[in-house]
């Protein structure tokens, strides 16, 4: 079995966009979000950040695994 780290990758990118702006551009960086089904259970292993800049611009960061057949 091969692991995906869309979990680490998310919580990496949350943790220090806001952090390393040193231009204050970025006005909120929100918690990672799961894809999850309407009854709680999860539906992949994508991860969703939303992120909203100094005017207001609203932003979706998207991490998921890249399936074998596709190309980058």
């Amino acid at each position: 079995m091969i692991l995906a780290y869309c979990d680490y990758i998310s919580h990496i990118i949350q943790k220090n966009l806001k952090r390393i702006d040193q231009d204050a551009m970025i006005d909120s960086v929100g918690k990672v979000q799961f894809d999850l089904d309407r009854d709680g259970s999860y539906r992949s292993t994508r991860k969703i950040i939303n992120v909203v800049d100094k005017h207001g611009t609203a932003y979706t960061i998207t991490i998921e695994e890249k399936r074998s057949d596709q190309k980058i």
